[in-house]
């Protein structure tokens, strides 16, 4: 039934249904948080696990020149003595959604559509969870920064020395942080400012690409610490991941239920790589 102010009830009419509730044929859809995550770490090694449950991987390990002593020679050096690594495809999840019949049949919006959406973003979220909870494990599970209180300049300065003196490679470093992070970094003039000379700063106050180098991500997706995140400035190559099947969509028909079930599945596996690649930071808010 139609609400109206209480004077002007066309009582008998609307009571009798002949004034209609119009349901628009558009949604709002739900509010999904920005993944970011899984394209910044390393996935090189997805291609070679066409069977088995783990991909063993060498890591090399790093020789250092002996000076020459005439008359004697010197002993061979091995880079093959690292240390293996095994990555262990172990996470298995599925995000089913059933629509009715009657639902598919007599809905104004395209129901399937929606659920497929919504239960892929579930499973890519799920992935997005299990390499968020590994940045607190990098740098020995050291953190920069103090959980609950702002981002700073010093912060981020340290996290970069702390990387270069790990021979980390400049390129294909990152930061990921949450919006409190952000609201901080934004109060650091030599980020927002133009005259300092960044050519990606924008005049009217605008937020960085990059920071010191590197780009800066920002989602809600990260694993909460106690009042703040745990946030992370690292190299592709500190974590890992393999997907052995991403985000398989099944639609199943079950007809004596008088329902049809959208289905996604993933089969994947993630494992820090290099301890040295990354380091976790503090953020202010969860």
């Amino acid at each position: 039934m139609a609400v109206w102010p209480t004077a002007q009830v066309p009582a008998a009419i609307d009571a009798a249904g002949f004034i209609p509730e119009v349901w628009s044929k558009k949604i709002l859809e739900a509010v999904h948080r920005r993944l970011v995550i899984l394209p910044a770490v390393n996935h090189i090694w997805e291609a070679e696990l066409t069977y088995g449950d783990t991909m063993n991987v060498g890591i090399s390990n790093t020789v250092a020149a002996t000076q020459i002593t005439i008359g004697s020679e010197a002993s061979s050096l091995d880079p093959m003595t690292g240390a293996m690594v095994p990555i262990v495809v172990d996470q298995y999840w599925e995000a089913p959604v059933a629509i009715e019949y009657p639902g598919r049949k007599q809905s104004q919006v395209r129901v399937e559509g929606v659920a497929q959406r919504e239960s892929g973003y579930a499973i890519a979220k799920k992935i997005d969870d299990t390499l968020a909870i590994l940045f607190q494990t990098l740098n020995g599970a050291s953190a920069l920064g103090t959980d609950g209180a702002g981002i700073t300049d010093d912060v981020l300065i340290a996290a970069v020395e702390l990387l270069d003196e790990a021979d980390v490679p400049p390129d294909d470093r990152v930061w990921i942080f949450d919006p409190s992070s952000k609201a901080d970094i934004m109060k650091i003039d030599k980020f927002v400012r133009s005259d300092y000379g960044y050519g990606d700063v924008i005049p009217t106050g605008g937020f960085r690409k990059d920071v010191y180098g590197s780009p800066i991500l920002i989602t809600n997706n990260l694993t909460v610490n106690s009042t703040g995140n745990d946030g992370v400035y690292m190299h592709r190559e500190a974590i890992a991941i393999i997907a052995q099947e991403n985000n398989k969509v099944d639609r199943v028909e079950q007809p004596l239920k008088h329902q049809v079930v959208i289905n996604t599945t993933a089969l994947w596996g993630v494992k820090v790589m290099r301890n040295t690649f990354g380091v976790p930071i503090c953020t202010r808010l969860a």
